[in-house]
C-alpha cells in the first residue's frame, strides 16, 4: 500500500513539473534574437520549479511518513533534472540568449545544492566522496550536475580563458584528468562559501576539509532532514573537538544570569501522536519568540550532558571545565554544607544525572532497611556499600569530571570527606530522596501540644517521611568518623575502575569516535537516547540548532551576516513566500546576471572532471562565436586556436 502510494505522489508531481512548471514558450525560445526580459532576469522556470520544489518538500515532510517524503522528493528531482539538462546541454541559443543560458543553468545549480541535502544520509553523499556506494539516484543526479556544470563552464566562460587553458596542449589540460575521489566539481561551484579556504585539489577525504567545512556540510544534511537524525546531530555536535558544542556552550552559559532549581519534567502524556508519555516531549515546547532563563539553563544541562556522556578526560577539560570555571562561585556547590541545596548549576544536574543508574536501587534499599527497623547509622552504611556494589552500572565519566573539580578546587571549599565524587553521589541520592518524599503531599494538621513520643515515631512508618528523613542523615554521612573505612574502600574500587577504563580506552576514545565510524557514532547515540534527560537532552538541542542554524553557520564563517547574531530564537524562523521566490539560501536570483557574483572561470576551468575531448568540442563548438565567428579578428585567431587543438 505504501509503495503503491509512493508511485502515485511521485507520478503526479512529475507530470504536473513536466507538463506545467517546465514548460514556458518565451523561455525556451532559444532561437529568438531578442534578450529575455530585456536581459533584466533570468527565465521563469527555473525560479518556479525552485519554489515548486521548495513548497513539494514542506508538505511532504508534513503529511506523508519520511522515508516516502525522501523518496517521493528525490524522484522528482531526479525526473526534472533529466528534462533540464537535456535541454541546456542540446540547446543553441542565438547571440541575444546566451547569456540566459549562464544565468539559468548557474542558478539551476545553486538550487540543487540546496535541494540535495534532504536527500542526502550525510556529508560524504552530498559532496560526491562516496560517489560509488551512493543510491542510484544520488548518482544520477551527481552526474547530471557534472554535465550541467561542463557546459556552463564551456559555454559560458570567456573566449581569453579558455585560450589560456588549452594553448598548454590537451594533454596539460586540468578538465581531461580523473577526478578521482575529491569533491564533486559542481558542489565546488555551488557552495563556494563553503569551499573559499579549501583547496579542491587537495581534498580527498572529509579529513581534508577544514573544521568549519566539514562541520558546515553535515550540518546542512541535519537541517534538511524529514526528521531528527539523532546519530547525524550527535556528530555534528561533537566533531572536530567538539566545536558546536563549546560554542552552544560560551554562548548560553553568557546568556544564563542566575541558577535555579529545575524538577524534571513530569511523565504525562502530552497529547501529541505516538506521544511516549516520559516529559521528553515538553522539553522543547515554548510559547515565546525568544529564550529565556529556562531554556538557557536547559541548553547548558543538555550540552553538559552530551559530552559528559561521549567525551573523555581530554574533551571534558576543554569543553566543560571553561564554563564550570567561568561562574562566580562555581566551587560552593562542592561544599559539605550545600549539599541540601537544590539552587545548582545547570553543568552540575548533568553531572548528577551521570550517577542516575544507581540512585533508584539504593534509595529503594536504604528506605526498605528503615521501614523494617534499621537505624539511620545501619542505613548510611548501607547507602555506602550500595555505592560500591552497583558502581559498575555508573557512566565512568562521573569519576572523570569528579577527578577534573578536585583538581580545580579552592583550599577553603571542603567536600564530604574531603571528595568531589563522594559529594555528587550524596546530592544526587539527596535530590531523588527529596523529590520522592514530596511525592505524597502532607496534610498539614493541627494538633495539641501535647503530642506523645510514640506518635512521633509513628511518623516514620510512611515511605515519603523515611525519604525525608534518611535525605537529611546524608548530609552528615561523614561526621564523627563513623564511616570513614566504607568511605575509603568505596573511593578504592572508584579508582581501580578508572585505572581499567584508561587502560582499555587507549588513545581512540572521546568525542573523535562520533567521525572515525558511523556505527559507533550510531551507537553512542543510542546509549543517550536510552534515558529520559538524554533524549531531551537532544531533542532541546536539536531544537535550539532548527531555531538558531544562522548563529552557527555564522561561527563557522559561513552566511551573509556581517554583524554578530545572538542565538535567542526559541521558534523555527519561516521566511516569507516572497523571500523564497526570490532567493536561494540567502542568495537572491540571478546573482550572475547582476554581476554580485562573479565566478572565477579560469579556476573552475582548471578542475579534474574527467571530460574527453569529443565531448568538449561538442559544447565548445554549440557556442554562438564559433557558429557564427563574425567577430574581431582576435576572437577569430582564439577561436581558430582552439578549433585546431581540440580536433587535432
Amino acid at each position: 500500500m505504501c509503495e503503491a502510494l509512493a508511485e502515485r505522489l511521485l507520478d503526479l508531481h512529475c507530470r504536473l513539473l513536466s507538463l506545467y512548471i517546465l514548460q514556458d514558450a518565451e523561455c525556451l525560445d532559444w532561437e529568438n534574437e531578442k534578450p529575455f526580459s530585456e536581459s533584466e532576469r533570468g527565465s521563469y522556470i527555473i525560479q518556479m520549479w525552485w519554489l515548486y520544489m521548495q513548497g513539494t518538500k514542506e508538505d511532504l515532510w508534513n503529511t506523508v511518513p519520511p522515508s516516502m517524503a525522501q523518496r517521493v522528493f528525490s524522484g522528482m528531482l531526479n525526473e526534472s533534472l533529466t528534462i533540464l539538462t537535456i535541454r541546456y546541454t542540446q540547446s543553441l541559443p542565438s547571440e541575444a540568449r546566451c547569456r540566459l543560458m549562464v544565468v539559468d543553468i548557474s542558478n539551476l545549480l545553486l538550487c540543487i545544492a540546496q535541494l540535495l541535502p534532504a536527500i542526502c544520509e550525510s556529508a560524504k553523499e552530498l559532496i560526491g566522496f562516496s560517489y560509488n556506494t551512493s543510491s542510484k539516484i544520488l548518482r544520477d543526479i551527481h552526474t547530471k550536475c557534472q554535465e550541467l556544470l561542463s557546459c556552463l563552464l564551456l559555454r559560458g566562460a570567456q573566449l581569453e580563458d579558455l585560450y589560456k587553458i588549452f594553448k598548454k596542449g590537451l594533454d596539460n589540460v586540468e578538465m581531461f584528468k580523473s577526478r578521482g575521489t575529491g569533491v564533486a566539481p559542481w558542489i565546488l561551484f555551488a557552495l563556494p562559501d563553503v569551499f573559499q579556504t579549501c583547496d579542491s585539489r587537495a581534498v580527498s577525504k572529509m579529513d581534508d576539509l577544514t573544521p568549519q567545512a566539514s562541520i558546515a556540510l553535515e550540518l546542512m544534511v541535519l537541517l534538511a532532514q524529514p526528521q531528527p537524525n539523532w546519530a547525524l546531530l550527535l556528530k555534528v555536535l561533537c566533531m572536530k573537538k567538539c566545536l558546536v558544542l563549546q560554542a552552544i556552550l560560551r554562548s548560553t552559559s553568557a546568556n544564563l544570569s542566575r541558577p535555579m532549581h529545575r524538577l524534571p519534567p513530569q511523565e504525562s502524556d502530552c497529547g501529541a501522536f505516538l506521544c511516549r508519555a516520559d516529559g521528553s516531549c515538553r522539553a522543547v515546547a515554548t510559547s515565546s519568540a525568544s529564550l529565556n532563563d529556562a531554556n538557557f539553563y536547559d541548553l547548558v544541562a543538555s550540552a553538559s550532558e552530551v559530552v559528559l556522556s561521549v567525551g573523555n578526560e581530554e574533551d571534558l577539560a576543554r569543553v566543560l571545565m571553561p564554563v564550570v570555571a567561568g561562574e562566580a562561585d562555581w566551587a560552593g556547590i562542592f561544599d559539605r554544607r550545600n549539599v541540601w541545596n537544590q539552587i545548582r548549576p545547570p553543568w552540575y544536574e548533568a553531572v548528577l544525572n551521570l550517577a542516575a543508574p544507581l540512585i533508584p536501587t539504593t534509595a529503594d534499599a536504604v528506605v526498605n532497611a528503615v521501614l523494617t527497623g534499621a537505624t539511620m547509622y545501619q542505613a548510611m552504611s548501607l547507602v555506602l556499600a550500595c555505592f560500591g556494589h552497583f558502581w559498575a552500572g555508573v557512566h565512568p565519566n562521573l569519576a572523570t569530571v569528579a577527578t577534573l573539580v578536585q583538581e580545580r578546587l579552592r583550599t577553603d571549599v571542603v567536600p564530604l570527606n574531603g571528595s568531589c565524587l563522594l559529594q555528587v553521589m550524596v546530592g544526587a541520592l539527596y535530590g531523588y530522596l527529596l523529590r520522592r518524599s514530596e511525592e505524597v503531599r502532607k496534610e498539614v494538621k493541627f494538633q495539641d501540644e501535647g503530642q506523645s513520643v510514640a506518635r512521633d515515631r509513628r511518623q516514620l512508618s510512611r515511605p515519603e517521611d523515611v525519604s525525608l528523613a534518611v535525605a537529611e542523615c546524608l548530609c552528615s554521612i561523614d561526621e564523627d568518623n563513623k564511616h570513614t573505612d566504607q568511605i575509603d574502600e568505596f573511593l578504592e574500587i572508584v579508582s581501580k575502575s578508572q585505572r581499567r577504563e584508561k587502560g582499555r580506552d587507549g588513545q581512540d576514545g572521546g568525542s573523535s569516535r562520533v567521525e572515525s565510524d558511523q556505527k559507533m557514532c550510531e551507537v553512542l547515540a543510542s546509549d543517550i537516547l536510552m534515558s529520559n534527560t538524554g533524549k531531551r537532552s537532544l531533542k532541546i538541542l536539536h531544537h535550539f540548532i532548527k531555531c538558531n542554524d544562522q548563529w552557527l553557520y555564522h561561527q563557522l564563517g559561513l552566511g551573509k551576516q556581517t554583524e554578530e547574531v545572538v542565538p535567542t530564537r526559541a521558534m523555527v524562523l519561516r521566511q516569507p513566500l516572497l523571500h523564497t521566490m526570490f532567493h536561494i539560501g540567502y542568495r537572491p536570483f540571478d546573482q550572475v546576471l547582476s554581476g554580485e557574483w562573479v565566478p572565477n572561470w579560469l579556476n573552475l576551468l582548471q578542475i579534474p572532471m574527467g571530460l574527453h575531448p569529443d565531448r568538449v568540442w561538442k559544447q565548445i563548438s554549440s557556442r554562438w562565436d564559433f557558429r557564427n565567428p563574425t567577430s574581431s579578428a582576435q576572437n577569430v585567431h582564439i577561436i581558430n586556436s582552439i578549433s585546431n587543438i581540440l580536433k587535432q
